[in-house]
């Protein structure tokens, strides 16, 4: 049981055997991310102002 102040959490951890830049693509690119997460996408990830 929690206390109010304190809210559940989980985590998860996956082991990609993937080189390091096919891993980031799949992620930023629409692509190829809505073959694994998304349906659909508007675009490609990019950084945005900090």
């Amino acid at each position: 049981m929690t206390s109010p102040q304190t809210a559940p959490s989980v985590k998860v951890t996956m082991l990609i055997r993937k080189p390091v830049a096919e891993v980031f693509n799949a992620f930023v690119d629409p692509d190829v991310t809505t073959r694994f997460w998304f349906s659909r996408a508007s675009g490609a990830l990019n950084q945005g102002p900090r």
